[in-house]
């Protein structure tokens, strides 16, 4: 081999860049374009032949029918700061927002009652929960009054590191008002909405929304969530991309280039470089190094990033032993993906066919039950469901005059009778997701219905493997995993203990969801690096 030849393979052996991230999805091109904006010069790195993680869209039923296969309500990457900033520049990427104005989140009742509509108004929200109870409706209007308190601390504490365990109680034990509050966030979801609304269908409804974090109806401390959840959804409406989820980290992806970085696809990692203690660089399946002067960022979730790429010998033994026992949770989902002739048109009239996404639930009963049979390993017998028909938000989406269609429920990702849901899955969502549909929009039946393509754990684990055990919230949210302790002790400010090597990802703070909270890991190393202080410490 010439010398020529030599110094060129040498080159595409070996690279070299200020950051280099492992993972393509929304979170680590956050991180990226973050620190791209700042001057560094950053590598990310993608196992598929495609970015996106968990905003993913693709035509899984038909020809022209595009679906997002996981997460497509863009919600809390509207409130993110530092997203504000770069979002004049991704639109020039070729990101479109589009904003529901009017009807937002439809609630049917099959069983005599108008349904609730969630407007972007307030008022008419009210007005619509007023016809099942004045009072749940005026109890819903406080909720809201009080986030507009708390709104600029909460958007500060969801988009900085997470504060000690002890500062929201230091911060209210000392009134009785803030000792009440503090009560209240101490308490279960399901005691909240049976402590605050008296109509059984409100109750649902309201518990309904707050479990979509993948939480569970008993379990503590989930009581604060309402006054996030309720009020958000009024405050920063129900985005989504034209085009589908995916033209976020596409324009993510595409602006990391036009600020002088790479993103390179189908170059799966087979390891971190650790030299002398600290973070190099990665090496890729295909065998080439790719080096890191300042960091190394991994957005992949905890158990890949430290048991498998960066190995025990690398770790203290008690570090890798909070790893191997973090918790994903055992709630997954089954989804049905529906190419439509026709759009869904709910039994309860005009305004709840207007909306664009459901969230369908009877009772309260169900929902206990529901989550009885989870925690049995059993399929659920009578779900509520959450459907999404994108497509009366953006046409784009689906050939013309036709329609796309979401329709999911969780699932346990076990089985008490040892079947597997790549066994059951199909069967599932033929017989008991759409039946259960038809309730309230008769129409979607087998003449309107073009294409199916049915997804559940073993689809997810296949498609990502962060998807740990077909769960797809970055780790289980339950006390011990929340806040300081995300995703353990000592480790919650984006820091690894691996110098130079930081995480980004759901399984950080503040969570599962689409908020591109890879720019706070980002803010705290462009800190660390001295390149720009942060406001956060």
């Amino acid at each position: 081999m010439d010398s020529d030849t030599n110094e060129a393979a040498q080159t595409m052996a070996e690279a070299e860049y200020d950051v280099v991230i492992a993972g393509g999805g929304v979170n680590g091109l956050a991180c990226a374009a973050t620190l791209a904006r700042k001057g560094l010069h950053v590598c990310v790195v993608e196992r598929n032949p495609w970015v996106g993680g968990g905003a993913v869209t693709r035509e899984v039923t038909l020809p022209g029918f595009k679906h997002d296969l996981y997460g497509s309500s863009h919600v809390w990457i509207q409130c993110n700061p530092d997203f504000k900033e770069i979002r004049p520049e991704l639109e020039q990427m070729g990101l479109k927002y589009i904003e529901p104005t009017d009807h937002i989140t439809g609630h049917p009742d099959k069983n005599g009652g108008p349904g609730i509509v969630i407007y972007k108004s307030i008022d008419k929200t009210c007005a619509s929960i007023s016809a099942y109870s004045q009072k749940d409706a005026d109890r819903y209007r406080a909720v809201y009054a009080d986030f507009e308190q708390v709104r600029e601390g909460f958007i500060k504490a969801f988009f900085s590191p997470p504060a000690a365990p002890s500062a929201l109680a230091s911060a209210l034990e000392t009134s009785e008002v803030g000792l009440r509050r503090l009560r209240e966030f101490s308490m279960s979801a399901r005691a909240w909405v049976e402590t605050n609304f008296e109509n059984d269908f409100v109750k649902a409804v309201m518990l309904n929304w707050a479990l979509a974090p993948q939480i569970l109806p008993d379990q503590e401390g989930a009581g604060q969530s309402f006054y996030i959840m309720i009020p958000a959804i009024h405050y920063y409406g129900q985005a989504i991309p034209e085009g589908g989820s995916m033209e976020l980290p596409n324009a993510m992806a595409r602006f990391v280039e036009a600020k002088g970085g790479t993103v390179r696809r189908e170059a799966p990692i087979a390891g971190f470089l650790i030299e002398g203690g600290r973070a190099a660089g990665v090496r890729l399946e295909d065998g080439s190094i790719i080096r890191a002067r300042r960091a190394v960022v991994s957005a992949l979730e905890p158990k890949q990033t430290f048991l498998k790429f960066v190995g025990e010998e690398h770790l203290e033994p008690g570090f890798a032993a909070m790893v191997r026992s973090f918790s994903f949770g055992k709630i997954s989902i089954c989804r049905a993906q529906l190419a439509l002739s026709e759009a869904p048109e709910f039994l309860n009239g005009a305004d709840m066919s207007a909306c664009p996404f459901h969230r369908i639930v009877d009772s309260m009963e169900q929902m206990i039950n529901f989550y009885a049979e989870i925690a049995t390993g059993k399929p659920p017998s009578d779900p509520f469901l959450w459907s999404a028909c994108w497509t009366k938000l953006d046409p784009t989406r689906a050939p013309e005059g036709k329609h796309t269609l979401i329709v999911d429920t969780y699932v346990s990702n076990w089985l008490a009778d040892g079947r597997t849901w790549d066994e059951i899955g199909e069967d599932y969502a033929r017989n008991v997701l759409i039946p259960k549909l038809q309730q309230y929009a008769p129409n979607i039946n087998e003449k309107t219905i073009l294409g199916l393509y049915v997804q559940h754990r073993q689809t997810l684990e296949d498609a990502n493997p962060s998807f740990v055990d077909g769960t797809t919230n970055g780790g289980e949210r339950i006390a011990a995993q929340l806040g300081a302790f995300r995703p353990f002790p000592g480790y919650a400010h984006y820091r690894s203990p691996v110098e130079g090597l930081y995480m980004t990802g759901p399984h950080c703070h503040p969570g599962g969801g689409i908020s591109a909270a890879g720019t706070i890991t980002a803010r705290v190393m462009l800190d660390d690096m001295g390149i720009e202080p942060a406001d956060f410490w």
